[in-house]
C-alpha cells in the first residue's frame, strides 16, 4: 500500500465520519435517554417515606409560584419533612438562611430526598423542576403555572411527547413512550381551574381525567390578601396609577420583533403624562431591542425579581398579547388591552391554541401602536367598558369556587386524599 492509497483511505474515513456525525449524535442521545429510563424505573424500587415531600418550581430556578405557597404552609405541619429542591445556588442559600430545608437537585442530599419522597409538588414538570431520573416511584402533584391559550405537552404538535405518541414506527414509538414516561412519576395529578380547562388537561398532561383536580391557582391568593410579601413591590408602584405591559415570547425568540419597532416611546411617554400613569414593561426573556431610558414615566422592570402576580395585583391596566397572565388578571376585573401587532403571523407560526383567540380575549385587540394609544385612553376614561365580557371569560377559565382564596383547600386535599394524614 503506497502513500496515495493511504491518503485515499484516510479521505474516505473522513467523509464517512462527516456524513455520519448526525448518526453519532443521535446514538449519544439514545444512549443518554436509555440511562435516564433505566434509573427512572429503578428509582421505583427505593422505599418511600410517606412523611417526606419535595417541592420545586420555576424550572428549578426560582422560589415563587403555586408550589412556593404550598411549601410555606406545609412546612408548618409537625409530622412532615418538606424540602425545596432547586437548580439554582442562590435559591438554596436564600431558603437555608431563612431556616428551611433546601438542596441542589444533583447534590447527594438532594438526590437522597428525591429518591425517598412520596410526593413531589411543582409548577412545570418533574423534568424541569427536579432531576426526573430519581422520581419514578413518587406521586406528582403538578400545580402548573398558569391558565393559558397555547397548547403544550401532549397537545402541542411540535413537542417530543406529541411526536412520540403519533409516531408510525412501533419500535420508535415504544422507546419514545418510555422516555416520555420519565417526565412523569408513578402517579400523576394536575391542578385545573374550571370544568372547561379540565376538559383538555388529560390530553395535555397525559393523565386520566379523574387525576385532574379543579382546585384553582394558589399563587392568586395574593390578590385577596395583604402580607409582608406586598412590601417587595416598591411603594411607588403600590400607590401610583400603573399600566403594566407583559407580552409573551414568540417561539422562544424565533419570531421576536425589536420593541422599538412596535412602540413609539416618545408618544407613549407623552400620553402617560397626560393621563397621569406610569408605564411598566415586564418583557419575556426572549425579547429583543433596547428600551430607551430617556423617559421617567416608562420603566423597564424586565430584569427585576418582582413576583409577576404582585405586579398584576397593583397594575390598574394590563397590556398583553397571547400571554396567560391576563386570565389571572381577570380575577381583578380591571381593563385588559391586547396589543397583537403580529396576530396573523403568530396564529400561523406559533403554538396552536385551545380556544378561538377572539372569543376569550375580553378587551380591544389592536395591531397598530396608534390604535393602542386610543384604546388605552379609552380604558382610562371608561374602565368598566368590557366589564361584562371580562366576567364571562373569567367563568371559562375559573369556576366560581376557584375565584377566591384556594390555598387552604389545596393543602387539605393533599393531606387527606394524597398523603392520608390529619392536618
Amino acid at each position: 500500500m503506497n502513500i496515495v492509497d493511504i491518503i485515499q483511505i484516510g479521505l474516505l474515513i473522513l467523509i464517512f465520519i462527516s456524513v455520519n456525525k448526525s448518526m453519532i449524535k443521535k446514538g449519544r442521545l439514545i444512549g443518554k435517554r436509555s440511562i435516564v429510563v433505566v434509573i427512572h424505573f429503578l428509582s421505583r424500587l427505593i422505599p418511600k417515606s410517606n412523611r417526606l415531600v419535595v417541592f420545586g418550581g420555576e424550572s428549578g430556578q426560582g422560589f415563587r409560584g403555586n408550589s412556593k405557597y404550598l411549601f410555606l404552609m406545609m412546612t408548618k405541619h409537625p409530622d412532615l419533612t418538606c424540602v425545596w429542591i432547586s437548580k439554582n445556588d442562590r435559591v438554596v442559600e436564600q431558603l437555608r438562611a431563612e431556616g428551611y430545608l433546601s438542596w441542589k437537585h444533583h447534590s447527594w442530599r438532594g438526590i437522597y430526598y428525591q429518591l425517598r419522597a412520596t410526593l413531589v409538588v411543582h409548577t412545570h414538570s418533574i423534568n424541569d423542576d427536579f432531576s426526573k431520573s430519581f422520581l419514578g416511584g413518587a406521586i406528582s402533584y403538578n400545580t402548573w403555572h398558569g391558565v393559558g391559550l397555547k397548547k403544550v405537552w401532549g397537545a402541542n404538535k411540535s413537542t417530543f411527547s406529541y411526536k412520540v405518541l403519533h409516531e408510525s414506527n412501533k419500535w420508535k414509538r415504544l422507546f419514545g413512550k418510555l422516555v416520555v414516561r420519565t417526565n412523569q412519576a408513578k402517579q400523576n395529578f394536575v391542578v385545573s381551574t374550571s370544568e372547561r380547562v379540565s376538559s383538555y388537561y388529560p390530553e395535555t398532561f397525559l393523565v386520566p381525567k379523574e387525576n385532574v383536580l379543579e382546585l384553582g391557582q394558589v399563587r392568586n391568593d395574593v390578590f385577596f390578601t395583604h402580607s409582608e410579601e406586598d412590601r417587595e413591590i416598591p411603594e411607588w408602584i403600590r400607590d401610583e396609577k400603573v399600566i403594566l405591559y407583559m407580552p409573551t415570547h414568540r417561539k422562544f425568540g424565533k419570531y421576536e420583533k425589536n420593541i422599538q419597532l412596535v412602540i413609539d416611546f416618545r408618544a407613549l411617554s407623552e400620553a402617560c403624562k397626560e393621563m397621569g400613569y406610569r408605564f411598566l414593561i415586564k418583557r419575556h426573556m426572549y425579547s429583543s431591542g433596547e428600551i430607551p431610558k430617556d423617559y421617567e414615566n416608562i420603566i423597564d422592570i424586565s430584569n427585576s425579581s418582582f413576583d409577576p402576580q404582585l405586579l398584576l395585583k397593583y397594575a390598574d391596566i394590563l397590556i398583553t398579547d397571547y400571554s396567560s397572565c391576563y386570565t389571572d388578571y381577570l380575577l381583578l376585573n380591571r381593563p385588559v388591552l391586547f396589543y397583537a401587532y403580529d396576530l396573523e403571523e403568530y396564529l400561523q407560526k406559533s403554538n396552536e391554541m385551545y380556544f378561538n383567540y377572539f372569543d376569550v380575549t375580553p378587551g380591544p385587540k389592536v395591531e397598530g401602536f396608534s390604535d393602542l394609544l386610543l384604546e388605552l385612553k379609552k380604558a382610562v376614561a371608561q374602565p368598566n367598558l368590557y366589564k361584562e365580557e371580562r366576567e364571562r371569560v373569567l367563568g371559562i377559565f375559573y369556576s366560581k369556587e376557584n375565584q377566591g382564596q384556594v390555598l387552604t383547600k389545596q393543602v387539605d386535599y393533599i393531606y387527606k386524599e394524597i398523603l392520608g394524614i390529619e392536618r
